[in-house]
């Protein structure tokens, strides 16, 4: 009797905002365990059910199908079922089997590796592959996450607060130019007493209420700051704007010129192979025969050569790039990033920072990013991992040709 009841809903209104999806057999046999795979199915309840319907529990207990129909026929008056649309059963399915609940990307984009091929600046072509056709994995947890401007916002305000000083500032008793003698003796003399000259009572003391510089800077969660930077990441990679070198120096350029010329569009004359040129037609004598010529005369110079424009990091005046290096304990790379420092130093809008250093605010600043390989590890934590094994690529090469030659 106490199932039979809890079946008989005792509200008198609607209750289509909570509805939940059954089915009908739930109501006319016993309840199982387990998931259901009839079709979708909501109960609505209209109003509360008469005095003359009732429920025979008889047919709940029995499986014959005299009790099933019977169960069905018995109902409360006052429930109705809706089957949901064919077209809304469809798109519920395919939005829970494609999207993540918490993110845009496709199931399983998360934990597949990003591979971005690595380029060379001592190529022509800086901004393109390299001729060794070497790919870079990029860790998803940091090159894919969802852009939130709200976060690459709050970043950049808190590192623009820490920049910000406050200016307006007046001396205080302990500033002001005077020492602490006591003026006059505390009895004695007869006359009111005083302290040292810089009271802010006496001609030429201190201010009583001093102006002191304001503290503009914010305050950020770590946690904060570290998902900006992986959002910010993955802003220059979606744009196409993020290029990844093996070394830095690897152009060995000499000076400041050599750098700019290297990374900056170049403009190069082309010249027309002699098997390629092809022979101009015989122009007929007109009333047209000097505009004739004058056009034969400019598709001939055309035909000798052109211009081709090389792209690289953009026009001369308009570079705007961040170089971004691992500290490394080499002297041999220190003294690389010495050279490339020196030769970029004297170069607008061109800038080499340390992955310890740089923030939001820098890389979005900046159109062009470019990191070397260790960056990328030092990012991925896999420099860390190495210093606690303290395993190197060289020893887990030897182990996997011994196992092989095993």
């Amino acid at each position: 009797m106490k199932s039979a009841t809890r079946l008989i809903p005792t509200l008198t209104q609607p209750l289509r905002s909570n509805a939940r999806p059954i089915s009908r057999t739930i109501l006319s046999k016993a309840i199982l365990a387990g998931p259901s795979r009839l079709p979708r199915f909501y109960a609505t309840t209209s109003n509360a059910p008469t005095a003359t319907s009732t429920i025979d529990p008889n047919a709940r207990s029995t499986g014959t199908e005299e009790g099933q129909e019977g169960g069905e026929e018995e109902l409360p008056s006052n429930i109705h079922f809706e089957e949901l649309s064919e077209e809304a059963d469809e798109r519920i399915n395919d939005f829970l089997g494609q999207h993540d609940e918490f993110t845009s990307l496709p199931n399983g984009a998360r934990s597949d590796p990003i591979l971005l091929p690595i380029t060379s600046l001592n190529s022509p072509t800086p901004t393109l592959a390299s001729e060794s056709d070497m790919l870079i994995s990029l860790p998803p947890d940091i090159f894919a996450q969802p852009i939130r401007r709200d976060i690459l916002h709050r970043c950049v305000v808190w590192y623009l607060s820490l920049l910000r000083s406050g200016t307006k500032t007046t001396k205080s008793r302990s500033t002001v130019n005077y020492s602490g003698r006591k003026l006059r003796p505390q009895k004695g003399t007869g006359r009111a007493r005083v302290g040292d000259a810089s009271s802010g009572t006496r001609r030429g003391g201190a201010p009583i209420h001093p102006i002191f510089a304001k503290d503009w800077s914010q305050k950020l969660p770590r946690k904060v700051r570290a998902l900006g930077l992986k959002i910010a990441l993955t802003s220059k990679l979606n744009s196409g704007l993020l290029r990844v070198v093996q070394d830095l120096n690897e152009g060995e350029w000499t000076g400041t010129n050599e750098a700019k010329r290297a990374l900056s569009d170049a403009v190069i004359q082309v010249e027309k192979p002699v098997d390629q040129v092809e022979m101009e037609p015989i122009t007929p004598l007109g009333e047209n025969q000097t505009q004739d010529q004058a056009e034969v005369k400019n598709e001939n110079e055309g035909d000798e050569g052109g211009l081709e424009i090389i792209d690289r990091f953009g026009p001369p005046k308009d570079l705007s790039i961040l170089f971004i290096y691992s500290p490394s304990e080499t002297q041999e790379k220190a003294e690389g990033l010495a050279n490339f420092a020196r030769n970029i130093a004297n170069l607008t809008n061109v800038e080499l920072m340390s992955v310890e250093e740089v923030e939001v605010y820098h890389i979005l600043k900046y159109k062009w990013l470019v990191m070397d390989g260790e960056s990328v590890d030092f990012l991925s934590g896999l420099n860390d991992l190495r210093d606690e094994l303290d395993v190197f690529p060289e020893q887990i090469e030897e182990e996997v040709g011994e196992r092989i030659g095993a």
